[in-house]
């Protein structure tokens, strides 16, 4: 049990942020769901989370928010019990900070303090920090199996209203198995990076697969928001030197206890803020900058849906659309969607005439699509150029069907 009642520091109406990804207070959580019940007007603002306890909020109490559906809030998604806010997660981090989006409680795990009192934002440098100024009360879950990572951000005991300790241990990438597919396409992708690049791999099967394919380049860095297992595989293989100054920047680490002790208290694996991250000066000297995403579908335009299928929101905006734009202020960048063809079961295109969902990055934003069927490049290329490159890299049972619906001048539909 806490050392204090939660139910103490709500009050209806109130908005409660809530760490995502191993900052994500599973103690906390379980006695806030709890409270929550038992309190009208109640708003959980989520991020990441792969705790499956959101899987048992009645509808309503509280009601629950998020920029995404990942983790375990895409079953509340399916459920309709999950309130998207589409949005930039820039422009999320701007609503907490400009009181668009007014948080009156914070609930996020942390480390220990050290001597002077500073808590480390651990393995996620989020939007909570953004909140603080705002937030009427703070509520902190103690975990020593939180690692302590380089950062300037920081929260002073003194910020927080109550703590509760715990040893949960700390939350791991749900990353499936490769499949040859994923293997395929993450080698069409690897050919792109050259040595010195600048990352963003984010994390899943394709990513860990393009670390595992680049091992062999020399002087990579890392400026990713999001950041798996494969950073281990390549400082061991050589091709990253934490040695360097600013040779990993990131957010966020998120996968097996490896990485969170790899991460602990090392010096050469930078964690900062978003905006940080996305610095213009910092940018710049990016040569090239390659940025890889994932999707759900893209058109014959270029267009990317990485948000919903068949009604149904399962992805986000999130932070795909600012590291696109990101590689704009690059000495040199590249803009990379990788995805199959088709869904698992092959059935289904994920190149199509026209998206099932919102368009979360323009045509303009992208410059390559890779498949396990090649590479489209879309840079300098008229909308029918683009048009023949995608259908190059669709799946081959579905290329008639694409080119029928061209010929038939969907590729201009929005």
């Amino acid at each position: 049990m806490p050392e204090f009642s939660i139910s103490e520091h709500l009050r209806p109406g109130d908005l409660v942020a809530i760490g995502e990804a191993t900052a994500e207070p599973r103690t906390l959580v379980g006695h806030f769901l709890d409270a929550a019940r038992g309190i009208d007007d109640v708003t959980a603002l989520c991020g990441y989370t792969l705790d499956d306890i959101w899987h048992t909020v009645p509808e309503g109490h509280p009601t629950v928010m998020s920029y995404a559906a990942h983790g375990s809030l895409r079953k509340l998604a399916a459920t309709g019990q999950l309130q998207i806010v589409p949005c930039h997660l820039s422009s999320l981090v701007r609503y907490l900070r400009d009181g668009t989006l007014t948080v009156d409680v914070i609930l996020i795990q942390l480390p220990p303090a050290d001597a002077d009192g500073f808590h480390s934002l651990g393995g996620t440098v989020g939007y909570l920090t953004d909140a603080l100024d705002s937030a009427r009360v703070v509520l902190a879950e103690i975990n020593p199996n939180m690692p302590r990572t380089n950062s300037s951000r920081r929260i002073h005991q003194s910020r927080i209203t109550a703590t509760v300790s715990s040893e949960n241990p700390m939350p791991g990438s749900p990353t499936r198995p490769a499949t040859d597919f994923d293997r395929t396409i993450a080698t069409n992708v690897a050919a792109l990076i050259p040595d010195g690049a600048a990352l963003q791999l984010g994390v899943g099967a394709i990513p860990a697969e393009i670390a595992n394919v680049i091992r062999d380049r020399s002087n990579l860095r890392v400026r990713s928001n999001l950041i798996g297992d494969w950073v281990l595989d390549l400082v061991a293989s050589g091709a990253l030197d934490l040695d360097a100054d600013g040779s990993c920047v990131t957010g966020m680490a998120l996968g097996s206890p490896r990485l969170y002790d790899f991460v602990d208290r090392n010096t050469g694996i930078d964690f900062v803020h978003l905006d940080e991250l996305l610095a213009p000066a910092a940018l710049a000297s990016c040569d090239p900058f390659v940025v890889v995403n994932s999707a759900l579908q893209v058109d014959l335009l270029g267009q990317v849906n990485a948000e919903s299928l068949g009604g149904l929101y399962v992805g986000a905006v999130g932070g795909q659309v600012d590291s696109f734009r990101a590689t704009r202020m690059a000495k040199s960048g590249l803009s990379v969607i990788a995805l199959p063809a088709t869904n698992p079961a092959g059935d289904k295109s994920s190149l199509v005439a026209r998206l099932d969902g919102p368009t979360t990055s323009l045509q303009s934003d992208v410059d390559i699509i890779a498949t396990e069927y090649g590479v489209a490049d879309l840079r300098a290329t008229t909308a029918a150029q683009r048009a023949e490159r995608l259908i190059a890299v669709a799946a081959p049972a579905h290329r008639a069907g694409l080119r029928a619906a061209l010929d038939r001048g969907h590729r201009t539909e929005r």
